[in-house]
């Protein structure tokens, strides 16, 4: 098993067409199909059922994908590595963020990035924690940011910020306090954000349960961006993060108070079972600054940052 064998399979895996595959890798058909024979019989499994419509991967084929696509990126990026003790740091990084935080850093942070090393390549993965969590575990992505806490000793985490859960909605719905218990929601019309058991409706719906606290729900949606539709529709009112909604608070259309003792603990987590590539470290220290400047410059409202690194 080489890693030409483990490149040939990839794409094969990706296009499920021999004809196809061989069109990307410019290689013959018959070369491509031996490839993929000889890593059959090495690892005494079927990897494709060949058919006339062309080779679907077999159950074992996906695991062995999962685990080779880590392994390639992370060759590419041995490679960059060495030539960036030399030059000037280059390569991929992968960075999972929630729906939301995407929203907020996607921007400065390529600016950052761009601005102090420009060779770096920023990948930028969405998902929901649950799923950035596996995916760091997967080597799918190199760094996530993670809302605490954490399980697992596979990751090494360092603390980001807090951030406070607020009530949001429209100036008109909202109730006249610069800061509202968790009590308070107690009837109102809610539009539930995010994943059951994760993130900031975990901790809404925990706080309700504990306060003995009826939320009456008018809707569930995952995304942030669906949620704002509806409560600047005047469906309900939603518990999320002020500054996926920042846009909305500065043009008066929604308003945003903290909920008391509601917290997402924000951490930047990477895995510690795997090296830290050049520029995961590079991104790493750029996180942090971008953080403390949107932080520190308004743009990131009711945050405050970790008070260690």
């Amino acid at each position: 098993m080489d890693l030409r064998q483990l490149r040939y399979f990839t794409v094969l895996a990706d296009q499920q067409h021999f004809g196809r595959a061989s069109s990307v890798l410019h290689v013959a058909q018959p070369a491509l199909s031996r490839q993929i024979r000889l890593l059959e019989e090495e690892l005494g499994v079927r990897l494709f059922e060949r058919h006339a419509r062309g080779a679907t991967p077999t159950e074992e084929a996906l695991f062995l994908q999962e685990r080779t696509n880590y392994l390639l990126r992370y060759v590419e990026q041995l490679r960059h590595d060495m030539v960036a003790r030399q030059k000037r740091p280059q390569g991929p990084v992968a960075l999972g963020l929630s729906p939301g935080l995407a929203q907020m850093l996607a921007v400065p942070l390529t600016r950052a990035l761009r601005v102090k090393y420009p060779q770096v390549r920023l990948k930028i993965l969405e998902g929901f924690v649950p799923s950035l969590h596996d995916m760091l575990l997967q080597g799918g992505v190199d760094l996530a940011i993670l809302n605490q806490p954490v399980s697992g000793s596979e990751v090494t985490l360092t603390p980001l910020l807090a951030e406070s859960i607020c009530l949001i909605g429209r100036p008109v719905d909202m109730p006249a306090a610069r800061k509202i218990r968790i009590k308070h929601l107690d009837g109102l019309p809610m539009v539930l954000t995010g994943l059951p058991k994760s993130g900031v409706r975990l901790e809404v719906e925990a706080a309700a349960a504990r306060a003995g606290v009826n939320l009456n729900v008018m809707v569930e949606v995952e995304s942030v961006q669906v949620a704002k539709r509806l409560v600047s529709d005047g469906i309900g009112l939603t518990a999320h993060f002020a500054g996926a909604v920042l846009r909305e608070i500065a043009t008066g259309r929604l308003a945003a108070v903290p909920i008391e003792g509601l917290q997402l603990r924000r951490v930047l987590a990477r895995s510690s079972i795997r090296p830290v590539s050049r520029a995961s470290e590079l991104l790493i220290d750029i996180l942090h600054e971008v953080v403390k400047q949107e932080v520190e410059g308004g743009r990131w409202p009711n945050a405050k940052l970790a008070t260690t690194r």
